[in-house]
């Protein structure tokens, strides 16, 4: 199973090597460096003598600390926009969930777990490289494995969720602890989830997943607490 990406990939909007510094960084460090090669050069091919050392001396251990303080700067910009980023990107994943008020019911989602709203989301399944037995056998509920039409906005902790099929039909006849011939001999192999979007500052994001179904083995599909509480009024309420 491949690496389960959650950011593949960035595309920074236009002007951004101009922004957070970078441009005067790149000519503080260019400066810095054509003029101390022209001392280093004097001082071993030029001429020589004690007196012209010690006078050059402060001169090169200056520019060595500004050289290691112009690094440091560096690094501390980098990390404060890596800090920016985080408290401002979106960043969507593609997973498998099951629903809370049927639990045997396995869907699929995209969910927005970055700190910005994701607009332009374009979403494309491939199709997993089913036998053809099984595949007239998944029951599936909506067909996932296409490109779909283009998500507006997706905000900050919100998910889409859809319904994918039956726990038993992606999992297979191992799943209930009996040979059923209405049901797959195999899980669904594994697919390719890709996603693209953009955050409201222009930047671009491409992720790619690789979905499995077989993660979701062993989970149970009982009635979770709230629709056991539902069960319980609705049968109160059918008494009176």
């Amino acid at each position: 199973m491949g690496k389960y990406t959650i950011r593949h990939d960035k595309n920074e909007p236009r002007g951004f090597f101009r922004g957070d510094g970078r441009l005067a960084l790149g000519v503080t460090v260019g400066a810095l460096g054509v003029l101390l090669s022209f001392i280093v050069f004097e001082f071993f091919w030029g001429p020589r003598n004690r007196s012209e050392y010690i006078s050059v001396a402060p001169l090169i251990i200056s520019l060595l600390v500004a050289g290691a303080s112009t690094y440091f700067a560096a690094h501390a910009l980098l990390e404060q926009r890596r800090a920016r980023e985080a408290g401002t990107d979106p960043v969507l994943i593609v997973h498998l969930g099951q629903r809370s008020d049927a639990r045997e019911l396995i869907t699929f989602n995209v969910t927005n777990v970055g700190a910005g709203a994701a607009i332009n989301v374009l979403l494309d399944v491939d199709e997993p490289e089913d036998e053809e037995n099984d595949r007239s056998k998944r029951n599936y509920l909506r067909h996932l494995f296409k490109s779909h039409h283009p998500i507006s906005v997706i905000l900050q902790g919100k998910s889409l969720e859809f319904d994918f099929a039956l726990g038993w039909f992606l999992m297979g006849q191992g799943s209930v602890g009996q040979i059923d011939r209405e049901l797959p001999a195999h899980p669904l192999p594994p697919f390719q989830a890709r996603l693209s979007y953009e955050d409201l500052a222009g930047g671009k994001y491409w992720s790619e997943f690789t979905i499995d179904v077989r993660e979701l083995r062993g989970l149970g599909a009982s009635k979770s607490p709230q629709m056991r509480m539902v069960a319980a009024l609705e049968a109160i309420a059918r008494k009176k």
